[in-house]
């Protein structure tokens, strides 16, 4: 069946000789990949459509059950010039299409959703919205999603509305008496009510929160960290990122 659906480009690799294979997700069939012959031909017309962090249209032949097709053509839609061009803004975009691929569940129950935060995320990273508070705001939008959001309304142990510290371990807020008992370092009051904004609020609030302080590199971290203890889910790219934010705070 002939198909053109819009797709958000996550990653690319070369495949044989001439070939590249490219994941890609969809809001009608969620994550997909993609094998397009001859793109890397200087000759190629569909070169620059599926580069990483792009919104393309494609082309291709859909059968039910399949997860890899050969594409046929595709037309650039949104090519989000700055995430290619801006080193930092290419290492936030990389670092939010792992979390999609990683995340991704394979249902199309989501993918709707899916797709839309990620096309948020790389919308407002082209339009020079607060990096680390976007990530910060869609990582915490895809756990709530999959049901594993952090528990930032009372200490997740005791249940004491009177917090001071929060762990990525235990999964959100910590009383004293918990955080010294787990040797969880306390944290001011600012910085908890930073983290319990971006818990509680979304990507639509994107503005407000920037307004409101934003998301600091160590909020971001915990977030990270909960993915990986909690859903087993290691984000490789948060590394690189983190030197970068640390090379440009040098300058």
């Amino acid at each position: 069946m002939n198909d053109h659906i819009e797709v958000l480009i996550l990653n690319q690799n070369d495949y044989r000789e001439h070939d590249v294979m490219f994941r890609a997700l969809s809001k009608e069939y969620g994550a997909l990949t993609f094998i397009a012959a001859g793109a890397r031909k200087m000759t190629s017309k569909n070169a620059g459509s599926i580069l990483p962090y792009t919104k393309a249209e494609i082309h291709f032949d859909y059968k039910e059950g399949k997860r890899m097709f050969r594409m046929k053509t595709a037309s650039t839609r949104n090519l989000y010039r700055k995430l290619h061009e801006d080193l930092n803004l290419s290492a936030c975009a990389s670092f939010a299409s792992e979390t999609a691929m990683a995340m991704h569940n394979e249902s199309e129950e989501t993918a709707i959703e899916e797709y839309e935060m990620l096309e948020t995320v790389y919308d407002a990273l082209n339009t020079g919205r607060q990096p680390v508070t976007v990530l910060a705001l869609y990582i915490s939008d895809m756990m709530k999603l999959f049901g594993i959001g952090a528990d930032v309304d009372e200490c997740v142990i005791c249940g004491n509305t009177t917090v001071h510290a929060v762990s990525a371990k235990e999964g959100g807020f910590l009383c004293a008496d918990c955080a010294e008992r787990l040797s969880v370092p306390f944290k001011t009051p600012n910085e908890l009510k930073r983290f319990r904004i971006l818990v509680k609020g979304s990507l639509k609030h994107l503005e407000m929160i920037e307004k409101a302080g934003g998301a600091s590199l160590a909020d971001l971290e915990i977030l990270a960290d909960m993915l990986k203890l909690h859903a087993g889910i290691e984000l490789r790219s948060f590394a690189f990122l983190k030197r970068i934010f640390a090379l440009k705070a040098d300058t």
